[in-house]
């Protein structure tokens, strides 16, 4: 893994910058483009999302979460069975089919995206129903800015509760932080997930190496897909600083680097399985179910 306090250095390193000279600003800018190319490249199957919403009756609109770039599928629960819904993509359309009465019934089969925040259902569900509304969404992504923070912590095997000695602990660590012990003693990196004060955090998964005490933990913020991957972003604000300097030789070490780096990506990470054959209907990514902002809940 590579945080991005890390990349920055290597994007200046690798321009024959010091770390706080003026110039690191727009590397910083490049580096964040990159991520994105990145995240693009293999249509986010990496990074998709998944929120859920209650479906409240009489309602027919409801809000985007504020990270949803682009709708995948919209489902809603019927008894304990997630049913898609079926896209409408013309406006003339979705308004023809909301001028008749005529209601089969008040479940939903259809939805409509209005506007860049709404999503429309048809029929007009009828009752309340708790989580009833669940979406699958290509996040929107948002830039790394989040400085390394190293601390003194307790770790747990089997626990995913990590217990600061510090008071170094920030609310914006749930924001694309990862989490390692600087020991040696595990070696992974473990996604923050919830932040409870400043010497308490959660992480995703239970913590797979030893019970230790007032061991080195390192957090950074890094980008969503493969850590393989992460020197991508590194090269493309390389390969841009050497273009706007006319080092056309330097910019296509570079950019090479990067195109190689981004086809593979593409290769390796475009679908949403290993295998060669993909079954679209078979087998599916394991999702977590994750509450909607409070601006969505009905």
């Amino acid at each position: 893994m590579l945080t991005f306090t890390q990349m920055k250095k290597k994007a200046a390193n690798y321009c024959g910058l010091y770390d706080d000279a003026p110039e690191v600003d727009s590397l910083v800018s490049d580096i964040n483009t990159g991520v994105k190319l990145f995240q693009n490249a293999a249509r986010r199957y990496w990074t998709r999302r998944e929120k859920k919403t209650g479906l409240v009756q009489g309602r027919q609109y409801y809000q985007f979460p504020s990270d949803m770039l682009r709708i995948r599928t919209v489902r809603v629960k019927i008894g304990n069975i997630l049913t898609p819904l079926v896209q409408i993509h013309s406006e003339e359309d979705w308004e023809a089919m909301n001028a008749t009465s005529i209601h089969m019934s008040g479940r939903p089969t259809h939805f409509f995206v209005k506007g860049a925040d709404e999503v429309g259902l048809y029929p007009v569900p009828q009752q309340n129903v708790q989580d009833g509304l669940v979406v699958s969404y290509e996040p929107r992504m948002v830039d790394m800015s989040i400085e390394d923070v190293t601390a003194r912590a307790n770790v747990a095997e089997n626990s995913i509760n990590i217990v600061g000695l510090e008071s170094k602990f920030k609310a914006n660590m749930v924001n694309d932080c990862w989490l390692t012990v600087n020991s040696g003693s595990d070696g992974n990196w473990y996604k923050i997930t919830k932040f409870i004060n400043a010497d308490n955090i959660q992480i995703d998964n239970t913590y797979q190496g030893i019970t230790e005490n007032n061991v080195t933990v390192l957090i950074g913020q890094c980008p969503a897909f493969p850590e393989e991957y992460h020197l991508a972003p590194v090269y493309y604000a390389a390969q841009q600083f050497f273009l706007l300097r006319k080092d056309l030789e330097s910019a296509s070490t570079y950019g090479q680097l990067f195109d190689k780096a981004f086809a593979e990506y593409r290769r390796v990470y475009g679908k949403k399985t290993t295998g060669g054959v993909i079954n679209s209907r078979g087998h599916y990514m394991r999702r977590r179910n994750m509450a909607w902002p409070g601006n969505i809940r009905g």
